[in-house]
């Protein structure tokens, strides 16, 4: 079977404010598992150079049931579990060191060409190598996220160097870090959330100046847009539930 495992410790800087696994510290493990499968199967980020391919992550479901803390080792499982005609889609486990389920994970790729600069279809040599598992870890699919019509909180950020990955765009974990800084700040001090969503819609590059717009939905859910402030253009969209 195609399913690939991996274990890590908790880093520091992964963390939050309570010493447990950070949103963010979940994505990075997510993203470092799936670029370690896909490396492995020939078609991942390292050779991009000779296959002239790489995956651009189009859409996160994260369900969270524990946060590990600092120090703690876990361990990720992924697996492709369905493939259309030119995206994949990519599900995760995370167990803690008592082999409890901490969360799982689903996502949705598309295979981008990097020399004609368009989205490939998967051909026959990456779909033998993704050849996929019949294990889903939600009933449903992604759901599309929707762009609020109003907003209560505001965040402005112009995007630095720092951001910027190999792919020359913000990188994908980033988004989530601005979702946050957008959040009143006693939601962001006091609120653990078990669900987070991301709808990636246009890639932020350097220089770019964003502003993200959150929304409270109701007493359980926060949705954040991700927009240019100049051009107005959408980005992300990211959704937080308690």
């Amino acid at each position: 079977m195609n399913i690939y495992e991996h274990d890590f410790t908790i880093e520091y800087p992964d963390i939050n404010q309570n010493n447990e696994l950070s949103d963010y510290g979940f994505f990075k493990y997510l993203q470092e598992v799936g670029c370690l499968h896909a490396s492995l199967l020939k078609f991942g980020l390292d050779n991009s150079k000779e296959t002239h391919l790489v995956w651009i992550l189009l859409d996160w479901k994260l369900k969270i049931y524990s946060r590990p803390a600092w120090k703690t080792k876990i361990h990720v499982v992924t697996w492709p579990s369905k493939m259309e005609l030119a995206t994949c889609y990519r599900d995760y486990e995370i167990y803690g060191e008592d082999n409890t389920l901490l969360a799982k994970a689903t996502s949705k790729w598309v295979l981008f060409n990097i020399e004609t600069n368009h989205i490939s279809k998967i051909f026959p040599e990456v779909a033998s190598k993704f050849s996929c598992v019949d294990k889903h870890v939600f009933n449903s699919q992604i759901e599309k996220l929707k762009e609020p019509l109003s907003y209560e909180n505001t965040f402005t950020y112009t995007i630095l160097r720092k951001d910027i990955d190999t792919n020359h765009h913000v990188n994908n974990l980033n988004y989530i870090q601005f979702a946050l800084e957008a959040l009143p700040l006693d939601v962001y001090q006091n609120t653990n959330f078990s669900s987070i969503e991301i709808m990636y819609k246009k890639q932020c590059l350097l220089g770019d100046t964003i502003t993200c717009y959150c929304h409270k939905e109701n007493e359980e859910e926060y949705i954040i847009s991700v927009k240019n402030s100049k051009e107005n253009l959408l980005h992300a969209i990211i959704r937080l539930r308690v």
